[in-house]
């Protein structure tokens, strides 16, 4: 990067960091082979340099000695600005480098409507800050129609439940919650620490979620195998009605604690573990695609999201994944 240089009849010479880097290292080992070593550059190449740059600038830089070089007077003046301008120069390097190496772009995230409200806002406010040049969008959807878009290219990556995702995507463990039988504060037909699955005889349900929503299949399927069918007292696709159902007394629902945080600690809704049901969350992105920096940085600060929910107890009712959880 050439530099301009007022000589003293008015008139500019032409200077090279190069130069001044040269000048600058001579000037610190005051010598010219050390100098060439510290460089890694052959020694004529530094002691060319210096001469040119002494010829631009018109005055002698050093005092060639046997056992080094001593800078003059004049050489003496040139050093604080050539040091001021090679840390200019360095400072410019390191600001482009790290703007090309900064994460930019547009980003897709999924989350179901419930895993949003836990942690939409706190992920999105962190991206903002941390990453300001990449433009997220949050998809909210149900957990099988954010699967299918993650197959297809239209989102990059998503909180999932599992286990069971497909073998075309790539899931990581993030936390894992036990499935709840969460009724109003009042109906003391359940106590305990745990509810039993066989407790469920008999009791009509609101039934929170799609017929095909994992919560939904896990409870079938468990209720199944000990012979058990389900009571409907009512069905709803989400789980802010659901829960309305089971305030209004219609009965309880199934579904994990962190869902109706809020109810919970209002003291109007009450939430015990049912039977070893539990589902875990997942970070998912699809195999076989190359993700963009921007899709790498927004999944592992979404990851560094629930983890440090779940440290803080943020995130009600879970806990860390058994080692063998996810896909």
């Amino acid at each position: 990067m050439p530099q301009r240089h007022r000589d003293g009849q008015g008139g500019w010479k032409r200077v090279e960091l190069r130069q001044l880097r040269y000048f600058a290292a001579v000037a610190r080992e005051r010598h010219f082979g050390q100098a060439a070593r510290a460089l890694r550059i052959a020694q004529p190449a530094v002691s060319r340099q210096i001469q040119q740059l002494e010829a631009e600038l018109g005055v002698r830089l050093f005092d060639r000695r046997p056992r080094g070089a001593v800078l003059t007077a004049e050489g003496l003046a040139l050093l604080d600005r050539a040091e001021r301008l090679l840390g200019e120069a360095d400072a410019m390097r390191r600001d482009a480098r790290g703007q090309a190496d900064r994460p930019r772009g547009a980003v897709t995230i999924g989350l179901s409507p419930g895993v949003s409200d836990i942690i939409g806002a706190a992920f999105a406010t962190r991206a903002a800050r941390q990453f300001p040049e990449i433009r997220l969008r949050l998809a909210i959807g149900f957990m099988h129609d954010l699967e299918k878009q993650l197959e297809e290219g239209a989102i990059d990556a998503a909180m999932l439940n599992g286990p069971g995702a497909s073998a075309r995507l790539a899931a990581e463990p993030l936390l894992a919650e036990p499935l709840c039988l969460i009724c109003a504060a009042a109906d003391r037909r359940f106590e305990g620490a745990a509810v039993p699955l066989r407790a469920l005889a008999g009791v009509p349900l609101v039934l929170a979620g799609r017929p095909d929503s994992w919560v939904r299949r896990a409870l079938r399927d468990a209720l199944g195998q000990e012979a058990l069918g389900i009571e409907v007292a009512a069905e709803a696709d989400t789980v802010a009605l659901a829960k309305r159902l089971v305030l209004a007394g219609l009965g309880p629902m199934v579904d994990v604690a962190s869902m109706v945080r809020a109810e919970i600690l209002e003291g109007r809704l009450r939430a015990v573990p049912l039977g070893a049901l539990a589902i875990t969350r997942l970070l998912v992105m699809p195999r076989g695609r190359e993700p963009s920096p921007a899709a790498v940085a927004a999944a592992g600060l979404l990851r560094d999201c629930a983890r440090e929910m779940l440290a803080s107890g943020l995130w009600l009712g879970a806990r860390a994944p058994a080692a063998s959880a996810g896909p």
